[in-house]
């Protein structure tokens, strides 16, 4: 593997701090652990590499009731020990405890570094797991994309967030790419029906980005302009929710004046614990603790 290649791709996602082995899953060559494996698995690649190389797969019989969750790598479960450990692997486990195993079957459908938005750096459409989100039927989808989509230059990130969606006082529709492109993946899921009704699509607000520049992305939209902004797109798109996974990990409006600067071992800030502990330190992927909790957000959200 190319380390330069490697660490240019993955600057964006581990931000300031050194390399970490244990964020890529060595099956998969790539952070996090979506439900997929390598078409190629004996070439060696770099992680962009890796990603384009990965065959994703539905889960569950032909009579489960199927969930897909897409998103990013905070879906993928960056900084988690395991499937298992990521929201929809959670969110699984309490399904089958709620209703028995084989009911419904979630599918992990992350892809690190994606975007909604179709000309970000990293487009979620141009990834595998789209193509197995748009060549499956489902009875549920839930959406949670947004936080590579609010990265900019003047974050340390690539030019993604176009600000044409409005400010935290002034959040609008009228000319947002965001919000266009965001309808334009629910006109699509509308079709992925497992009958004639198409499947419950949910929206969902990300969680909050605990320090300025720990990803790149701006943290006024992720936590200003996002609370307000999904809730819109939601209503306009006709589609569920929204499942404020913000507010359920401890977000808050006035969050400039209430988070401490960063999430550290030990903060007298709650919310922290669900970022940063032994596990791992990381401002914007959640630790076990925290992808339990929103698994949790979740579950209640989807009234399951």
């Amino acid at each position: 593997m190319r380390v330069s290649t490697f660490l240019a791709i993955m600057a964006p996602l581990i931000a300031a701090h050194m390399f970490a082995p244990e964020l890529t899953n060595p099956a998969l060559g790539v952070p996090g652990f979506p439900d997929c494996v390598r078409a190629h698995p004996d070439v060696d690649m770099t992680v962009e590499e890796a990603a384009n190389d990965l065959v994703c797969e539905q889960k569950g019989s032909a009579d489960a009731i199927k969930i897909g969750c897409v998103g990013d790598s905070i879906t993928a479960g960056v900084h988690s020990t395991g499937g298992n450990h990521t929201y929809p692997g959670q969110l699984q486990i309490f399904l089958d405890e709620k209703h028995g195993k084989g009911t419904y079957a979630v599918t992990n459908l992350g892809a690190c570094g994606s975007t909604m938005l179709k000309k970000g750096n990293s487009p979620y459409w141009q990834r595998g797991q789209y193509k197995t989100l748009t060549q499956n039927k489902w009875d549920i989808v839930t959406i949670m994309l947004g936080t590579n989509d609010a990265k900019d230059p003047g974050d340390h990130g690539p030019n993604n967030w176009l600000h044409d969606c409005g400010g935290p006082d002034h959040t609008t529709l009228t000319g947002c790419t965001f919000a266009e492109d965001w309808q334009a993946m629910v006109d699509i899921v509308n079709k992925l029906g497992t009958g004639s009704a198409p499947p419950k699509i949910y929206a969902m607000i990300p969680p909050a980005l605990m320090a300025q520049y720990s990803i790149g992305a701006n943290q006024t939209v992720i936590n200003s302009v996002f609370p307000k902004l999904v809730p819109l797109i939601q209503k306009a798109g006709k589609v569920l929710g929204p499942i404020d996974v913000f507010t359920g990990m401890g977000g808050v409006s006035d969050w400039e004046t209430k988070f401490p600067k960063k999430c550290v071992l030990n903060s007298t800030f709650a919310p922290c614990t669900w970022w940063c502990d032994a596990q791992s330190c990381d401002q914007c992927h959640p630790n076990n603790d925290g992808y339990t909790q929103l698994a949790k957000v979740l579950l209640k959200g989807l009234g399951l």
